[in-house]
C-alpha cells in the first residue's frame, strides 16, 4: 500500500513538472526556413510575411529581409523582394547573392542601367569569380559600347567561360568596334569551329577575303593603266593570281551566307566574285538578286 501511494506521488510530481516546463516555440521565421529548405517558396513566403507582420520591425535583422527578398524572388514576388531589400539596405545589410538577385529583377524589368549598377556593386565588392556576373556584364559593356570596360571584364573571366560561345561573341564584337582585325581574326576562327553557322563569324572571314582580293584588283589595275609596260603586265598577271586565290578563300563563306540567308546582302559579291572567274551564268544568277 506504502508503495502504491509512492509511486503515485511521483507520477504526479512528474505531470505538474512537466506541465511547469518551456515550450519550444515554432516561429513563423523557422517555419519560412524550414518551407525553403524544403523548396516550397510561395509558402515561405507567406511565413516571412507573417513574421514580419508580428515582429518590431526593430528587432528584425537586414539579413532576414534580405533571405526573406531573396524567397520571394523565387517565388514570383519580385515587388515584394525589391521592398524587402531595402529594408535589408536600410539595415545596413548586404551580400553577394542580395546583389545578384536584384541585378536578376532588373533584367527581367528590362532596366539595364539598376541591373549594370547591381552588377558593379558585386564585382567591386566581392570579387570577379562569379562566371555568370562577368558574362552578364561582359554582355551588357558590349551592348552599351563600353569596350574598353567589356575588355577588362574579359581578362578576369576563367578560361571555361571565355570558351563559351555567347562570351566570344561578345568579346568578337568589342574587338570589332575596336577595330582589333588580328584578334578578330583569331576569335572567327574559334568561333566557326564551335558554331560552323555562326554568321557574324562567316561575315568577317567572307568580307576579309573578298575585300583582299577585291582592293588588289583595283590597285594593280591602276598602276598597270598608268604604265602599261610588258613588265607591268607581267606583274598585274601574278597580282590576279593573287586576287583569285582570295576571291577563292572568300567563296565557301560566302556560299554558306547565302545558303543561311539568300538574297540582295550577298548577292553583289558572289556576282563580282563569278564576273572574275569568267562565269557568265552565275553572274548573271547573282545579278538578279541585285535588283
Amino acid at each position: 500500500m506504502a508503495k502504491n501511494k509512492l509511486f503515485w506521488g511521483l507520477m504526479i510530481a512528474l505531470f505538474f513538472a512537466s506541465c511547469g516546463a518551456p515550450k519550444v516555440l515554432i516561429t513563423a521565421k523557422n517555419e519560412a526556413e524550414s518551407f525553403e529548405a524544403q523548396g516550397n517558396f510561395t509558402q515561405a513566403l507567406s511565413a516571412w510575411t507573417s513574421y514580419f507582420n508580428t515582429t518590431e520591425i526593430e528587432t528584425v535583422a537586414g539579413a532576414d529581409f534580405a533571405q526573406a527578398a531573396k524567397t520571394a524572388f523565387k517565388a514570383g514576388n519580385a515587388a515584394q523582394a525589391v521592398g524587402w531589400f531595402d529594408q535589408a539596405r536600410y539595415k545596413n545589410y548586404a551580400d553577394a547573392e542580395m546583389y545578384k538577385t536584384l541585378a536578376a529583377i532588373y533584367q527581367q524589368q528590362d532596366n539595364l542601367s539598376k541591373e549594370l549598377s547591381a552588377l558593379e556593386y558585386v564585382k567591386d565588392n566581392y570579387g570577379t569569380e562569379s562566371a555568370d556576373v562577368n558574362a552578364r556584364l561582359l554582355a551588357i559593356y558590349t551592348e552599351i559600347d563600353a569596350n574598353e570596360k567589356a575588355v577588362a571584364v574579359w581578362k578576369t573571366m576563367d578560361s571555361s567561360s571565355k570558351n563559351e560561345e555567347a562570351n566570344l561573341q561578345s568579346y568578337f564584337e568589342v574587338n570589332k568596334a575596336l577595330e582589333r582585325e588580328a584578334v578578330c581574326d583569331s576569335l572567327a576562327n574559334v568561333l566557326l569551329d564551335k558554331n560552323a553557322e555562326n554568321l557574324e563569324a562567316l561575315e568577317w572571314n567572307a568580307k576579309k577575303y573578298y575585300w583582299a582580293g577585291q582592293n588588289r584588283y583595283e590597285r594593280e589595275m591602276a598602276k598597270y593603266n598608268a604604265n602599261k609596260t610588258r613588265k607591268n603586265y607581267n606583274t598585274l598577271l601574278k597580282e590576279l593570281d593573287l586576287v583569285t586565290a582570295d576571291f577563292k578563300k572568300a567563296l565557301p563563306y560566302l556560299n554558306k551566307l547565302w545558303k543561311l540567308n539568300p538574297g540582295k546582302e550577298y548577292a553583289g559579291y558572289l556576282a563580282n566574285i563569278y564576273a572574275r572567274f569568267g562565269d557568265e551564268e552565275k553572274t548573271e544568277y547573282y545579278k538578279n538578286f541585285m535588283k
